[in-house]
């Protein structure tokens, strides 16, 4: 039975002596989308982990139809009806759909026996009620993501839950296939259930949600009927200042080629690409999920260098051919890269924010094998102080930190260096709008420096609107190349 409310009274929740919530109240019904909206940090994740379980209040009570509810672990609140979908999806691409969604109750028989047959008919009896056209025997990794977003919300509802909490479940989709995801989450409103719904994207969250709680430093600032709000509006209400534009792009004179891709290939998985970029100038490389952008991020980095059996072509750093066999020659070469998954590849999230600042510019406060500690710490906080990094201290693990913080620790680790080429794969996914705008800003400001600029979205507006020129990817080739200011974005989409 849908649970018919959803209640939080007076909930508080501190780590070491930082308040993360502030005495949040609200109340869900059934049959409605909440948007949790607000910065990283502001506390919608913390919010979460409470509703789910992962994280216990400390003052304060949730209600399930006007009852107190205790969850001790994410377990006891999905037995309670409490169903949540991460980011981050947790699959498992080998299995096929059916055991993917039933995989931690493929029995419904006490002796474990299970019956493969009545599985894969439940399997479509779900994946019919939210009107979803999927093979319950199709292997999950041969389908598109999108589809796989699709089954995670399904096996939430194998449990029988009752609240379903969906994780920016769009932010790795296009914009073809959010929709597809976005029309089964209002599916999940008709059937009648609470569904809340957290992402970055603005006119997402005003085009899905009937209501929308937002969140700052900690505290609930307000909840607001959708139907009374714009973009521009819940930006403000966000980022708590007046921002003037989405994307505060600069432009600056066009002077000497800095970079040059002749004829790259990565064997099966970029053929024969070919651009320059210039200083002033940010170039854009836009293209959907699988276009091959990140293959030409790796293959500057040196993922893919030359002598790669998979490598050809060449590269060009200020017109001397470039041989980056290694990430450690690209680093020589004063080449960063800011990746698409900073977590796992751009950071050691265990670690400080002084070591994960300082890991590539040890060479450069170091004599004789001994590190000049005084130098390191000037190094570090002049990084931090620079880009803003909102920590309490440059000691504490960078895992502490929100998602957009997380993303400057990476550029501090690359400016620290005194990175020349700087490539940003997917820059601003999962992070919030004022945190994008400052990220946009500091881009403008590594370009009058002198510093070259790559940017590679599958966001056409934001890979547009902060590039000077424009190359489109498709199945790893180049499909068509702009001047950003000259196109606009339906001729761009011509092209994806």
């Amino acid at each position: 039975m849908i649970q018919e409310s959803l209640e939080l009274r007076g909930i508080c929740k501190s780590f070491g002596g930082i308040h993360a919530l502030q005495d949040i109240n609200f109340k869900m019904t059934a049959g409605r989308i909440y948007g949790l909206a607000g910065e990283n940090g502001a506390g919608k994740s913390t919010t979460m982990k409470i509703i789910n379980g992962a994280y216990q209040p400390d003052e304060g009570e949730i209600l399930l139809d006007g009852i107190p509810a205790h969850f001790a672990s994410p377990l006891d609140a999905q037995r309670a009806g409490i169903g949540m979908v991460y980011q981050e999806l947790n699959m498992l691409p080998d299995l096929n759909v059916a055991e993917n969604i039933f995989i931690s109750h493929l029995s419904d028989n006490r002796g474990g026996y299970i019956n493969w047959d009545r599985l894969h008919k439940r399997a479509h009896d779900l994946l019919r009620l939210l009107e979803i056209d999927v093979d319950t025997h199709a292997k999950l990794g041969n389908l598109r993501v999108a589809y796989q977003q699709l089954i995670a919300i399904v096996r939430a509802l194998s449990y029988d839950c009752k609240v379903i909490i969906l994780d920016e479940p769009t932010s790795a989709l296009t914009d073809k296939d959010g929709k597809q995801v976005i029309k089964t989450v209002r599916k999940l409103k008709e059937l009648g259930y609470i569904v809340i719904y957290i992402s970055h994207k603005l006119q997402e969250v005003l085009d899905v949600t009937d209501e929308i709680i937002v969140f700052r430093n900690g505290v609930k600032i307000g909840d607001y009927e959708t139907g009374t709000l714009t973009e521009p509006a819940l930006a403000e209400l966000i980022a708590g200042r007046k921002l003037e534009t989405k994307f505060p792009k600069k432009k600056f004179s066009r002077g000497e080629e800095l970079l040059r891709f002749e004829h790259v290939s990565v064997e099966g998985r970029v053929n024969d690409v070919s651009f320059s970029l210039h200083k002033g100038e940010i170039l854009g490389i836009a293209g959907l999920l699988g276009a091959g952008k990140t293959e030409v991020a790796k293959a500057l980095f040196g993922v893919f260098g030359r002598g790669h059996p998979k490598f050809s072509g060449d590269i060009y750093l200020h017109g001397k051919k470039l041989k980056c066999r290694s990430p450690g020659e690209a680093i020589r070469s004063k080449i960063g890269l800011v990746p698409e998954d900073r977590a796992q590849e751009g950071l050691i999230t265990s670690m400080s924010i002084y070591d994960n600042i300082l890991m590539v510019s040890l060479g450069k406060i170091s004599r004789f094998g001994w590190m000049n500690v005084k130098k390191g710490r000037k190094t570090a906080d002049e990084m931090v102080r620079k880009l803003e990094i909102k920590c309490g201290r440059i000691e504490q693990p960078v895992n502490d930190l929100s998602g957009g913080n997380q993303q400057k620790v990476v550029l501090a680790k690359w400016m620290a260096m005194g990175a020349e080429i700087i490539v940003f794969d997917e820059p601003t996914r999962g992070i919030d709008v004022g945190a994008k705008v400052a990220f946009y800003e500091l881009m403008n400001d590594l370009v009058e420096s002198g510093v070259g600029v790559i940017i590679m979205s599958s966001e056409l507006e934001e890979v547009k609107s902060m590039s000077d020129s424009l190359v489109v990817l498709r199945e790893g080739q180049i499909s068509a190349t702009f001047d950003s200011d000259q196109v606009q974005l339906p001729d761009i989409q011509e092209y994806l």
